[in-house]
């Protein structure tokens, strides 16, 4: 009998651990799969893979805005902020589907003839990347006109992508000959094929480091590729199966999912070794990174849940139970949330990022400011301020450096309008991080 109670009270307290990082749980449709977040107009998006629909959910209110029906299993999304336009990349019908970001309208639908997969973004040139694994090949389309501009060759099943504004590269994963396809942004032309593991299967960029670095699954090591020369600096072993990446961009650390041994190996980006491994619930699939706080929100299979880590403790934080198979987790800066798609479910999860934060605290090496400012073409960083006084950049939402920062005028008129984070360093210790919105 006390057992039982024991067990009871376990699951009770799991549950109000849960209910205090939940803010909803919304059914959307079968199969959702991936996100992305529309930054200008404050929306998510969710690809349902089995129902052939993206969902539009309000950032602010939570609330479902509309459901568009695209066409032939929609499997990847991407965001273009120059353009406010969302492209979904529908597998099995070959197509592109591009949505307006302000209006929730389909503008158009581009046909390729192909299967496709993966989508990303040049915010340089203004392009979008689509992987055909079908064809060998990526697509890549004028984020103006939205017409197809180039069919670049890559290698054999072309399936992930990456983009690396540090040199303005793209990088395709060819998951059959284990190499990495390198795409010069601005000429479309194939710059390097690059040799990796066996089973490339996912992405990061480190823009600090000038690094790109991939997963893969069938030799348990993420391949490290520099972005000036395009070879591989080092191969470093992971845990079994890796298969996702993401990039903190305040400690420069990249963390890996291993989907079969149930743990994150974190990779030092100086150094490109291995500091620590942190255990996770079943089957860790999916992650992303919160500038915000630093922290990293792991997706598991098996809890099925989301494991909370902070990035600048190595440890975990919370685990937070969400709905069945989440397969994806999108970070939403403006609103300071955190997205799961539940696959098996048809629900999509809202987590509260900044859970366990003390309103108005101001945090040091693994947290933030919850502060905003808006600014308008001239970011001002003020003599004599902790951030003018220390090495300061600035971070978009994915944590990816878009420009250093120096004491004085800053100029960010030719940034995306958007979410951003001041990033500093005080006293070669600590970091601070403050949330600015820009605007035109």
């Amino acid at each position: 009998m006390r057992s039982v109670f024991v067990l009871v009270l376990v699951a009770l307290l799991a549950t109000t651990a849960s209910a205090q990082w939940v803010d909803t749980t919304l059914t959307v449709a079968a199969g959702p799969w991936r996100f992305c977040h529309n930054s200008q107009n404050d929306k998510v998006y969710c690809a349902c893979f089995a129902a052939d629909t993206v969902v539009v959910i309000d950032g602010a209110t939570n609330a479902i805005l509309t459901s568009l029906a695209v066409v032939g299993a929609p499997h990847d999304l991407c965001y273009n902020p120059t353009d406010n336009k969302v492209y979904c990349a529908n597998e099995d019908s070959g197509s592109i589907t591009v949505i307006d970001g302000a209006s929730n309208t389909i503008i158009t639908t581009i046909k390729t003839g192909q299967y496709l997969w993966d989508l990303c973004y040049n915010p340089q040139n203004d392009k979008v990347y689509c992987a055909a694994h079908g064809a060998d090949s990526v697509f890549v389309v004028d984020g103006a006109t939205n017409t197809i501009i180039a069919r670049v060759p890559a290698g054999n099943e072309a399936y992930y992508l990456c983009y690396h504004g540090a040199s303005n590269k793209v990088y395709c994963a060819n998951r059959a000959d284990h190499t990495v396809t390198v795409i010069d942004g601005a000429s479309n032309a194939v710059v390097a094929t690059v040799p990796v593991g066996v089973y490339p299967a996912a992405f990061c960029s480190n823009p600090k480091e000038n690094k790109v670095y991939v997963a893969n699954y069938n030799d348990s090591t993420v391949s490290i590729i520099d972005g000036a020369s395009n070879a591989v600096i080092t191969t470093v072993p992971v845990g079994l199966t890796p298969y996702a990446l993401c990039y903190d961009s305040v400690d420069s650390r990249v963390f890996c999912v291993a989907l079969s041994v149930d743990s994150m190996s974190v990779i030092d980006g100086a150094s490109n070794a291995v500091i620590a491994t942190i255990a996770v619930e079943g089957r860790p699939q999916a992650c992303c990174y919160c500038p915000q706080h630093n922290r990293v929100f792991c997706a598991n299979e098996f809890g099925p849940s989301v494991s909370v880590v902070d990035a600048g403790a190595l440890s975990v934080l919370a685990t937070v139970t969400v709905g069945a198979n989440p397969v994806a987790v999108c970070y939403n800066p403006q609103d300071d949330k955190v997205y799961t798609a539940n696959a098996d479910a048809g629900t999509v999860t809202i987590i509260n990022a900044s859970a366990g934060i003390e309103e108005g605290r101001r945090l040091t090496a693994h947290g933030s400011r919850l502060t905003a400012t808006v600014v308008r073409g001239v970011l001002r960083l003020a003599d004599g301020s902790s951030a003018s006084s220390s090495p300061s950049c600035l971070l978009d939402a994915s944590g990816r450096n878009v420009m250093e920062l120096a004491s004085g005028a800053n100029d960010v008129s030719r940034l995306s309008p958007g979410i951003y984070f001041v990033h500093s360093t005080i006293d070669n210790r600590q970091s601070e991080v403050t949330k600015v919105v820009v605007s035109h």
